[in-house]
Parts: structure tokens; sequence; C-alpha cells
């Protein structure tokens, strides 16, 4: 098993120390120019200023159950352009989000030992990454809008939908600036599911006739993602622990296992209500 590169490079604070990391040399996965930002910069900032998700996340619940009490006695809003619009553009935003960070990650995959090396061993930092992994913790801000449309609508608000999106943005703002290898993973998967989720929504409030398979399928792959970031972070945090063999920061770890812990319980029950509850319901009506 392949060793870690380089040790990891924490200040006594626990932050990661950016004056020793460096970004990956010119390869065949060349950059945009709008990919080439500060990104030291980026991830002291997110690094000093851990408070920022949380009081985020605090304003947005108490948004959204205000806007819930106040749209009460009012007509829902329709807002069927407003949502083709926000949902097809979240959606081509993750495209391009999985479209430019899978290379980087089959690259760490595609060599001997390649599971481990990707999970693992820490190395230099590819442009297009850095870019795209700042940008995912952005986008979990903006996502935060999905939950407005929600009460707007007067459509049913449930525990799942405010505590994913605030659990979430805290876990990526506060996990993010270690550049732990894993990040790769679970950026690739995310970037991969909503990729297909909000270009289904899109065309759900287009009113376009799809098949219920199709809604399935996408909650099969969120229950999916859920369970490859469980098996991933047990496999880091045996090899952390027992191994030191796999670049982890320990507050990351406890992290993980509360966000992808929950998220497995609450999004395999919404799994079997939506999808294999209603099949045996299907059933038994047929006989």
């Amino acid at each position: 098993m392949e060793s870690i590169s380089n040790p990891v490079s924490f200040t006594k604070e626990g932050w990661v120390d950016y004056r020793r990391e460096k970004l990956a040399p010119p390869s065949s996965y060349e950059p945009f120019w709008w990919e080439n930002f500060d990104w030291q910069t980026w991830g002291e900032v997110g690094n000093r200023n851990k408070h920022y998700p949380v009081i985020i996340s605090g304003v947005y619940i108490a948004i959204i159950f205000g806007l819930r009490a106040f749209m009460r006695n009012r007509k829902p809003f329709v807002l069927k352009r407003e949502l083709v619009v926000w949902n097809g553009a979240l959606g081509l935003f993750s495209i391009l989000g999985v479209i430019r960070v899978l290379p980087d990650l089959w690259g760490k995959i595609n060599r001997p030992n390649g599971l481990h090396y990707a999970l693992c061993v820490k190395d230099d930092i590819s442009i297009p990454m850095s870019f795209w992994a700042a940008a995912f913790v952005i986008s979990k801000i903006v996502e935060l809008g999905d939950t407005v449309f929600i009460v707007l609508r007067k459509k049913p608000l449930k525990f799942l939908q405010w505590f994913h999106h605030s659990v979430t943005l805290i876990s990526t703002w506060n996990t993010g600036p270690y550049l732990e290898p894993i990040a790769r993973f679970y950026i690739v998967i995310n970037y991969g599911v909503h990729s297909l989720m909000y270009p289904y929504f899109s065309l759900m409030a287009l009113g376009v006739r799809i098949p219920r398979k199709a809604a399935n399928v996408v909650t099969f792959l969120q229950l999916v993602q859920m369970l490859v970031g469980v098996t991933i972070n047990l496999y880091t945090s045996y090899l952390y622990y027992f191994h030191a063999s796999c670049y982890r920061h320990p507050f990351s770890i406890i992290m993980m296992w509360i966000v992808y812990g929950s998220f497995v319980v609450l999004f395999g029950d919404l799994f079997y209500r939506l999808v294999i509850k209603k099949k045996s319901d299907k059933c038994v009506k047929v006989e």
C-alpha cells in the first residue's frame, strides 16, 4: 500500500499551511483562463471563518420557516418559469463541474494501487480541481434557494430538505480547506448526481412527461452517493487510525460520519417510501 507522499501540512491550530501547497505542473489536463484564481486566499478564508456557514444556515432556517408562516393564509406562487431557469442553471453548472473534475480523479485512479492513491495520498493540486472545489462549496449556499421555492409554492417542507442543505453547507465549508484527497470523490459524485437531478426537475417544471422510473433512478443514485460516502470514510478512517497511511484530518473524519451516516438513514427512508413501498402497494392492488 502506497505511503503518504508528503507530510501533512497542518499548523498547530489544525489549519492547512498553504505556503507549503502548490499547484500541479502543466499537463494534458489544462485549465481554462477563468479557472485560475487565488485558491490559497480562498482556503485561508475558509480556515479562519468556520462560523460563516453556521450563521448562514441559521439565517436560512429562520427565513424558510418565517416564509412558511407568512404563506400560511396566502395562495401559492406558481413560479414555473423561475423553476425552469433555476434548475436548468444548477443542472448546467453541475454538468460542467463533473466534466472538469472527473479527469482529475480518473488520473489518480488510473495508476498502480490507484484507488488508495486517490483516496489517501496527498499530492499537488490541479488548477481545475481547486477552482471547482471552491465553486462546489459556494454552490451549497446557492442551493439553499431550493427550499425557498418549496415554501413559496406551498409544497410540503420536509426535515430532510432543510437539514440536508444546511448540514452539507457546514460540512463542505469546514472540511474543504483541509485539501484531503478523499474530497475528490465527494465532489465528483455530488456533481454527477446533481447533473441528472436538476435537469430532471427543470424538465418537470416545463411540463415534460417523464417516466416515474427516472425519478426512482435519481432517488436511488442519491442513496448510492451516501452509501459510497460512508464506505470511503470507513476505509480511510481505518487507515488513518490504525496504519497512519492516509491523509485525513480527525475533524473531517468525524464530520463525515455525522453527515453521511445521517444521510444514509434519511435517504434510505426516502428511497423506501418513494420506490420500494410504492411498488409493494401496487403489487397488493394487483392481487
